[in-house]
């Protein structure tokens, strides 16, 4: 597959992703965060390293909200040249506009997570599209795939809506796969999610 043909393949999904209307959206964010909640390793994570939602991704701002009234530790990141930094939050108002518009921590009101990530540690990783076999579109910027290979013992789990779902992502070298696709539908468990 071509540059162009990723960048139209990320096009259309974007696309797809933005024309689920926004009632059924709310409703798939209920279920998927439903599943969620009920999640073992999710309820004993020790670190929750969340992306903050933005424009159509999967809501993540419920659960942080959830996470963080519950006393839990919550991370979000921060965009530092070509890198992401986490940072521990414990309230919204330590978020404030960042790279393209997205809420991101105010370094001065949080502390870095250190690279020494507690073996219960879940990353959520957002994205266009994704498949069954772990495989991930991102938006092309990289910085997730970095991550995870700088930190390939987190576990990582994508949100995303049944219509993210396709048979094969294309996928080079440097993509860093899932470990599990959480839907409003169900769970795939690609592999050390067990």
């Amino acid at each position: 597959m071509t540059i162009d043909d990723k960048r139209a393949f990320r096009k259309a999904m974007l696309l797809r992703r933005d024309a689920i209307p926004y009632e059924n959206r709310i409703e798939a964010d209920e279920a998927r965060n439903e599943r969620i909640r009920n999640w073992e390793v999710y309820r004993e994570a020790e670190l929750l390293l969340f992306y903050v939602s933005y424009r159509s991704e999967a809501d993540t701002l419920q659960l942080i909200e959830e996470v963080l009234a519950e006393g839990r530790n919550v991370a979000v990141p921060k965009v530092v040249g070509t890198d992401m930094v986490f940072y521990r939050i414990t309230e919204f108002s330590q978020l404030s506009g960042g790279y393209k518009g997205i809420l991101e921590p105010d370094r001065s009101r949080c502390e870095a997570v250190t690279s020494a990530f507690p073996q219960r540690t879940i990353l959520f990783v957002p994205g266009c599209a994704f498949d069954q076999k772990g495989g991930r579109m991102g938006y092309g910027g990289g910085f997730y795939d970095r991550f995870m290979e700088q930190y390939p013992d987190v576990l990582r789990v994508a949100l995303a809506y049944e219509e993210q779902l396709v048979e094969e992502v294309p996928r080079e070298v440097h993509d860093k796969p899932v470990d599990v696709v959480i839907t409003e539908a169900r769970m795939v468990q690609t592999s050390k999610a067990d």
